[in-house]
């Protein structure tokens, strides 16, 4: 006897619906990078051919949640420093940086399994794909950032690419050592992120 929750699992899906529900699905696993449109499409009760009309591979669905992802990312930096508005001075300046690093850790421990697919190798594709000419991304916060810290005369010199892919590399990787549950990297969030700002703040004046 069929029980409620499989009488809905197994109701037709509207035309576009199903899109978004194997979106959801995928968003909802904790190996994202793994799922496949058979493995979701069994998940919310129908085929693979069902789920391939909406997906051309596996690589497009992936492609897609990337995007989702990064859009999710963006929400949580605007909240943290606002791309309209400049520091006022140094100690303000120092905590939009302070809070961007806090703000990136959140998200990692909050949506480990999309955080990883964002930075992995399945999503290349979308982060390597062309912007459009005026979108705002998550890759335009943390050069804000550093640019308000040269602003306000923290750090000497206008910061390079370099420089952000410095700052970067240094937050992301307190990133990867606390979903790797490695001691030292598990403090409060807010305290790591300004360990962490403040060593590569130092690391550029």
């Amino acid at each position: 006897m069929r029980t409620p929750a499989s009488q809905s699992l197994a109701r037709p899906f509207h035309h576009g619906n199903l899109r978004q529900a194997l979106l959801e699905a995928a968003l909802l696993a904790t190996d994202i990078e793994g799922v496949s449109l058979r493995q979701l499409a069994g998940t919310i009760g129908v085929t693979a051919a069902a789920a391939y009309r909406h997906f051309a591979s596996r690589e497009d669905l992936l492609f897609e949640v990337a995007g989702i992802g990064f859009d999710r990312l963006t929400v949580y930096f605007q909240h943290a420093l606002p791309l309209d508005t400049v520091a006022r001075d140094g100690k303000e300046a120092r905590q939009r940086f302070c809070r961007l690093g806090a703000a990136y850790l959140r998200f990692a421990d909050e949506q480990p399994a999309l955080w990883r697919l964002m930075f992995g190798a399945q999503a290349e594709a979308y982060r390597s794909r062309p912007t459009q000419p005026g979108e705002r991304s998550s890759y335009d916060y943390l050069p804000a950032a550093l640019l308000g810290l040269h602003q306000t005369g923290v750090i000497p010199a206008p910061p390079s690419e370099q420089d952000a892919l410095f700052a970067w590399s240094a937050i992301h990787g307190v990133a990867t050592l606390r979903s790797g549950r490695v001691p030292g990297a598990l403090d409060p969030t807010e305290d790591l992120a300004a360990a962490v700002a403040a060593r590569v703040i130092k690391a550029l004046q």
